[in-house]
């Protein structure tokens, strides 16, 4: 009898590993909590022992169980942004990327303490319950712990920023909350436009681009600063929104003060993209943390793989694939992968970029295949991509381009990516860089090429004097021909065109020096021809054959 394999689900998986890590954060803070409170706990009951006056009643050991663990609860709320969550919005549901938010809040929250002016911005797609964690809960858990500061939320409209507000301050009325804080509202100042502690602190809602003059802020809270596409690709709405940032809101900082960028991308000039660029340029400009989580993962992360869901318990994949169909590739790419791309580009536009149905291009056969890596090792977030390209040339000398592949790798794992695309492909060569991580690779895949056979005709590429952008000349020329073709509906296709129009100014260039390098090995050969097959001969032509034989020969 044949067995067969159990498949695997993939999202299945991804859910349960969040579900299993997340359930060990949890328990292990309980039980440290739970741990705490049970030895003070016991001192109050040793105090009140040796105390005559005060008469010990030892509670029954399942309630007193249960009274520590409330206890330790407490705790863990009051040290703790997503424990409060938890304990304060009924029915949450938490996935990892709320941990990991909640986990930068704290930080942001301890070095607002400590006056270290933080700068961090949170790139999220839309309904990931950003605005829950960053503009409701995370003010009202700071206030908690320091209800004299003065915060400022902001959002692109008053109504709606006067909304998180009054979540807010209906949270620190609450009876959850007032169990584990001892802030208190002030009965003299509960209007949702601002409102007041017992200790003097401060929330102040507003608009972004309304006034704010006079309040002061340890916590400025931008919570999307842009309702829909159209005021983003606004040049004037841009400025508008720019100049309220610098003028208004940064001038309303207390020394020491954090800012709270989080927003999804609409445009590569948001205020996000404009503040990112500005710290490349100008060491001097605020240094912002940059946190983008892309709905989908474009690489292996901390908490998931490459192609898992940001949450699926919200979205799954296939909830995402069908919101990714219905817009357009450059809505999807800003807004929910944080790729904002340029209208148009500069080196390549976007006229240049011309597609083809993988079902009407000429098969593998028919093609010659050529490969080339633009090589880094590290898996680090700090490392630069290792980037493998593929393109098949037809008879007619049109382009195809198959495949780009985008990581961080170990030098194993790079190697094996090196060999899986070949053996995909059957590349007549393989293009690698000349350089010390070619050379360090080199021994390894040697051996990788032996032990699987699989042995791949290497062209070791110079770049010599020619900066990046004289060796995308040839891959620019055979663009603006026309002649390149790429599939655009394939998963890598949009960051690949999002870099290109970027190029040469982009934060990234690796996939174009990948294909530019194609191009140059090109340039020094002859374009190449795949001969058409000739037919196999049938017994009308061989005896056609045999009888020309004969007078050929009667001639002679």
């Amino acid at each position: 009898m044949s067995t067969m394999s159990k498949k695997t689900n993939p999202i299945l998986e991804a859910k349960a590993r969040e579900k299993e890590a997340r359930e060990k954060l949890a328990q292990a803070e309980l039980e440290q909590a739970q741990g705490q409170v049970h030895e003070s706990f016991i001192e109050q009951l040793e105090k009140k022992a040796a105390n005559p006056q005060h008469e010990v009643k030892v509670k029954a050991e399942p309630e007193r169980k249960a009274w520590e663990k409330e206890l330790a609860r407490r705790a863990l709320a009051k040290q703790h942004l997503l424990p409060f969550i938890v304990r304060t919005v009924p029915g949450y549901i938490p996935g990892w990327v709320h941990m990991d938010i909640c986990q930068r809040l704290e930080k942001f929250f301890q070095d607002v303490e400590q006056k270290k002016s933080p700068r961090l911005i949170l790139q999220v797609p839309p309904r990931s319950g950003k605005s829950e964690i960053a503009s409701i809960n995370f003010p009202a858990w700071a206030l908690g712990k320091r209800p004299e500061w003065d915060i400022i939320s902001t959002s692109y409209a008053a109504g709606l920023a006067e909304g998180f507000s009054r979540k807010a301050r209906d949270k620190v009325a609450s009876s959850e909350y007032t169990t584990v804080f001892d802030t208190r509202l002030d009965d003299n100042s509960k209007s949702v436009q601002s409102w007041s502690t017992n200790m003097g602190g401060t929330y102040n809602a507003a608009g972004v681009g309304g006034g704010i003059v006079g309040k002061g802020a340890h916590i400025g809270i931008i919570d999307d600063p842009f309702k829909q596409k159209e005021d983003a690709y606004s040049e004037n709405n841009r400025e508008s929104v720019w100049d309220w940032y610098t003028t208004s809101f940064y001038t309303r900082l207390a020394p020491g003060g954090g800012v709270l960028i989080i927003m999804q991308r609409w445009h590569e000039d948001d205020l996000a993209g404009r503040l990112i660029k500005r710290m490349k340029e100008d060491p001097d400009a605020d240094q912002f943390e940059v946190v983008h989580y892309p709905a989908i993962a474009e690489q292996d992360e901390k908490y998931r793989k490459a192609g898992e869901a940001l949450h699926p318990e919200r979205y799954n994949l296939k909830q995402l694939s069908q919101i990714r169909r219905t817009m357009h590739p450059s809505d999807w790419e800003a807004l929910y992968q944080q790729n904002p791309t340029l209208a148009d580009g500069d080196y390549f536009t976007r006229d240049m970029f011309h597609s083809y149905e993988p079902s009407s291009r000429p098969p593998l056969a028919e093609l010659a295949v050529y490969q080339a890596w633009d090589l880094a090792i590290g898996t680090k977030e700090s490392n630069d991509f290792s980037v493998g390209a593929c393109i098949g040339v037809d008879e007619n000398d049109n382009h195809y381009v198959l495949e780009v592949k985008v990581g961080r790798w170990s030098a194993f794992d790079l190697v094996e990516e090196i060999l899986n695309l070949a053996k995909r492909y059957s590349p007549r060569t393989v293009g690698i860089e000349t350089s010390q991580i070619e050379m360090a690779l080199g021994p390894l895949l040697n051996k990788r090429m032996r032990e699987t056979s699989n042995f791949l005709n290497i062209e070791r590429l110079k770049p010599g004097r020619r900066d990046k952008m004289l060796r995308a000349r040839p891959l620019q020329g055979r663009m603006q021909q026309g002649m390149v073709l790429w599939p655009m509906g394939a998963s890598w296709f949009q960051k690949c065109q999002n870099e290109m129009l970027a190029f040469p100014a982009g934060k990234h260039d690796d996939q174009v020096d990948a294909i530019a390098w194609i191009y140059l090995m090109l340039e020094n050969m002859r374009t190449p021809h795949i001969p058409v097959a000739k037919p196999k001969k049938g017994w009308r032509d061989r005896i056609k054959g045999k009888s020309n034989k004969q007078s050929n020969a009667m001639t002679a």
